[in-house]
């Protein structure tokens, strides 16, 4: 199960880079289609960049590591807090 949750967030890491260059290279091909081999060098770029992030951060800290600390938020108190904070609030008044 580890394994298949590290394959995803591998996935959406070298998903991150790859699909910015492929959307520029569509747009570079739409403007002009003589301007081929610019798409294909984005896309092949892309490719790279993503291939060597996503293994990067398997590597150094493991992907689900990573994607758990951009999911982490710490603008939601826990619920403990949130009554510590009322009470607080409650008894001053």
């Amino acid at each position: 199960m580890n394994r298949l949750v590290e394959l995803i967030y591998w996935i959406k890491i070298f998903l991150s880079p790859f699909l910015t260059l492929v959307a520029m290279g569509w747009v570079v091909y739409v403007y002009d289609q003589h301007f081929l081999w610019i798409s294909l060098l984005l896309v092949i770029t892309g490719t790279i960049l993503g291939v060597f992030w996503a293994e990067r951060v398997r590597r150094r800290t493991g992907t689900a590591q990573y994607m758990a600390k951009i999911y982490h938020t710490d603008d939601i108190a826990s619920y403990d807090e949130s009554m510590r904070q009322e009470n607080q609030e409650a008894t001053k008044e």
